[in-house]
Parts: C-alpha cells; sequence; structure tokens
C-alpha cells in the first residue's frame, strides 16, 4: 500500500512539473510567434529622404498643432519613462491614472514623450495601449525613441507602422537617410496652417540606445549619442523655420541629456560653496566655463552612480550620477550638440529623461535644460521593497530601492508626475518658458 502511495505521489510530482513545462513552453512559443510577427524590417522607411540637406524644405513635411490666433501661450506636457510593462492590472494603472488626472486638469495643447515609454518583452502591446489611451482622450502627443523602446520582441518599423494609423499621434520616423528614428518637428500655427502663422516648433531627436561596440557592454552604463547626420538634419530645419519665420524659436526633446546637465549641475555645486571632482573643476575652468553659465537652478541629482564605486566616465572626472551621451571612454566622434544650439541661435530650451531620479533644470548659456520628472510607477524609484536580483548582476540595492535618495530639496521623497511647460506666444515675452514639475498630488 505505501508503494502505491509513492508511486502516485511521483506520478502527481511529473504531471506537476509536466504542466509547468508544458505551460513554460507555450509562453516560449507564442512569444516566438509575437516576436516573428512584430520584428518586421523594411531597409528603406520614412516620410522623406534629407539628401545631405539637398532636399527642399517645406513645411507639409512635418506634423502640427494649430492654437487659437489669440493666444497667449503653448502648453506642453513632458512625460518622461512611463515605462509600460503589460497595461491593465499591473502598476502601469497607477501610472495612466496620473496621466489621466493630469491631461484632465492641464488639457496641454500637445504631450510629449521623451523615450522609455514602454520597457518590455510586450512591446507591441504597451505602444498600443498608450496610444489607445490617447487616443480616446483626443489628446495630441509626439514621442522620441529612448534607448529601452525597441529592446525586445517589436522592430522600430513595426511601431512606426502601428503610431502612424493615430490620429492624434505625430509620431514621425523622419528622414530615411540619418541616423535614429524619430528626428522631426511638430510645428506650431496660430490660427490657420498658413506660413504666416508659423508661431513655434518642436524639435524631436532620436539619441539612440547603446553603442554599437564591441568593448561596451549593457552594465558599463554608457549610452549612444545624437550623431552628425542629425546634426546636419537640425541645421537644415532650423535654416527651414527661419527662412519662413525670422524670429522663431524652437524647443528640443529627446532622452539621453547631454553633458552641459553636469556642467550645470557642477557649477551650481560651485556656487553654493560645495568642493567638486579636481578634473571637473579644471576642465571647466580650462573652458572658460564658471558660475556665470548658470541660473535659476533648481532641483536635485539623486540618480547613483549604479556601482558605488569611484568609476570616472571617459577618465574626466564626471562621476555623478547624470549618464550623458557618448560617455564611453574612446568615444571621440559625436557632434557638439549643445554647440550647434548656441550658433543656431533658435533652440531656447532643451527637455530628457532617462535618469528618473534626476530633476535638475535651469539655464546654462543661456538655453534652459531641464530633465522631465519620471512618470512611471512600474520603475525605479519607488519599488515596494529591495530586489536581491540588483546582487546577482553586481549592483548596489541603490539602484532600484533607497529610499533615502529619493528626496527633493527639502528632503521630501519625490513623487511621480509630469512636467508642464508654457510657451508665452505674447509678442512682448514671446519665448519666456514657465516650467514646473507636477506630483502626482498636484492632481488628486
Amino acid at each position: 500500500m505505501a508503494k502505491v502511495k509513492s508511486k502516485r505521489k511521483r506520478i502527481i510530482a511529473w504531471a506537476i512539473v509536466g504542466a509547468i513545462l508544458g505551460i513554460i513552453l507555450i509562453g516560449v512559443g507564442i512569444h516566438g510567434i509575437r516576436w516573428a510577427v512584430h520584428n518586421k524590417k523594411a531597409d528603406v522607411y520614412g516620410e522623406y529622404e534629407f539628401k545631405g540637406g539637398q532636399t527642399e524644405f517645406n513645411l507639409d513635411l512635418f506634423p502640427s498643432i494649430t492654437i487659437d490666433e489669440n493666444a497667449e501661450s503653448v502648453k506642453i506636457m513632458q512625460i518622461a519613462d512611463p515605462q509600460i510593462k503589460f497595461g491593465s492590472w499591473t502598476s502601469d494603472v497607477k501610472t495612466m491614472d496620473l496621466l489621466d488626472r493630469a491631461i484632465k486638469a492641464e488639457q496641454p495643447d500637445i504631450c510629449v514623450v521623451t523615450g522609455d515609454l514602454t520597457l518590455s518583452i510586450f512591446t507591441y502591446d504597451a505602444f498600443k495601449y498608450f496610444a489607445d489611451f490617447m487616443e480616446q482622450r483626443k489628446q495630441y502627443w509626439a514621442f522620441v525613441y529612448g534607448n529601452h523602446d525597441s529592446q525586445f520582441d517589436c522592430s522600430k518599423y513595426t511601431i512606426h507602422q502601428l503610431l502612424t494609423k493615430y490620429e492624434y499621434c505625430l509620431f514621425q520616423r523622419g528622414p530615411s537617410d540619418i541616423y535614429g528614428e524619430s528626428n522631426y518637428l511638430v510645428n506650431v500655427f496660430k490660427g490657420e496652417k498658413k506660413a504666416e502663422n508659423l508661431a513655434y516648433s518642436l524639435v524631436m531627436l532620436d539619441s539612440g540606445m547603446y553603442p554599437e561596440a564591441e568593448n561596451v557592454a549593457l552594465t558599463d552604463w554608457v549610452y549612444d549619442w545624437i550623431h552628425q547626420d542629425q546634426m546636419d538634419w537640425y541645421t537644415w530645419a532650423i535654416k527651414g523655420l527661419q527662412s519662413i519665420n525670422g524670429n522663431i524659436q524652437t524647443s528640443m526633446y529627446f532622452h539621453i541629456p547631454v553633458k552641459e546637465f553636469a556642467n550645470m549641475y557642477y557649477l551650481n555645486e560651485q556656487s553654493k560653496g560645495n568642493a567638486i571632482p579636481d578634473k571637473v573643476a579644471q576642465s571647466l575652468a580650462q573652458a572658460g566655463i564658471d558660475t556665470s553659465f548658470i541660473s535659476d537652478v533648481k532641483g536635485v541629482v539623486r540618480e547613483s552612480d549604479k556601482k558605488d564605486t569611484e568609476f570616472v566616465y571617459g577618465d574626466d572626472g564626471y562621476t555623478v550620477g547624470i549618464f550623458y551621451q557618448g560617455n564611453a571612454e574612446g568615444v571621440t566622434d559625436h557632434p557638439d550638440v549643445f554647440k550647434y544650439i548656441k550658433e543656431l541661435d533658435c533652440t531656447k530650451a532643451v527637455f530628457c529623461g532617462h535618469d528618473h531620479v534626476n530633476n535638475l533644470k535651469g539655464y546654462y548659456d543661456g538655453v534652459y535644460l531641464g530633465y522631465g520628472l519620471c512618470s512611471g510607477y512600474h520603475t525605479y524609484p519607488f519599488f515596494d521593497h529591495e530586489f536581491f536580483l540588483t546582487k546577482w548582476f553586481g549592483l548596489s540595492d541603490k539602484v532600484l530601492y533607497n529610499a533615502d535618495l529619493w528626496t527633493d530639496e527639502q528632503g521630501n521623497k519625490m513623487e511621480k508626475g509630469v512636467t508642464v511647460i508654457t510657451v508665452d506666444m505674447t509678442n512682448a515675452n514671446y519665448g519666456a518658458l514657465t516650467v514646473n514639475d507636477n506630483p502626482s498630488s498636484f492632481y488628486k
């Protein structure tokens, strides 16, 4: 009798194991099918060819919004790093509830997702989930790629094909013959869409994902950059806008910040009388950069260096948790984006995401630089508990969970939220910015 019971237990145990393996195999099979369907690619696609600037500039090449001809401002809501995972029945519900309340309260003219809309093995569904949400609210929105948006089961071509089906999504791949997949303008017209009514423009750029170099690993925490042909396109686009409206101003949106964000942080520390790394101080001094370059700086940098080490990015002393473009040893071929911005004298503000626990903002050499307040509840910070997996990957708990880090300048715990950018459209104060981080509690 005992042998019969033992045999029966073994059969039940193997049945359970078999069922689990069966479920896993079914899941892998379904994901494999989804991967095959959603990873369709096209050799060439986009809205037009740039041809090194030979293409004639035309406003019809770009999406646009119109505001009232007597409007005194245009309101832009930055949505930074929502990192949607699965949609319903997850923490994404909290993210979308926040966005729902914020959109209803602010009624922005346009929302801009500055990358990492998703970090999910169900990429296609996450994009569709978000796009449906915005479409239901008849809310115009634009999007630039982050470093996570196409990591798993979906090609950028498939994402492009999906998003272009939505009336209220203004996303474009941009030129088919330059680096990146979200290089475009969103033009703002006061009144009817006519050249003489062109009033403002939003510049979207793809800051890439990870350097395509054999000696760079994901856990090196180094990132791609805006490439030279993108800056050539930017120059062409700005000169085209200026040929129509000589006084036009623009703001710029991409995911991974530029090094000037770190410069602004260190200069602000100097202005407070705080010590900064010697290499940074020497670098700034040699470039003739001092505290006169900054004004109206606020916010904090609470991002850790990911490894709790004195690891020096690019060996230049910039150890603060600002993970800027091209910050890898030996990377020297990326253009100076900020130099182009200054020389063309049209873009007056730059907004980024990427570093979730930084909300630093202020003027640097006359240009407003701002991190958007992180919107996503399904990403760090504020996971409900510490993650043992972090140690498996050689990381510290600071990466995903350390309540002491997630505080504002007054010591209050930072909240998820959105950043609201209001641009003055009056003749008397054209282009003046009002930028506010509005946390979730702001909309209760």
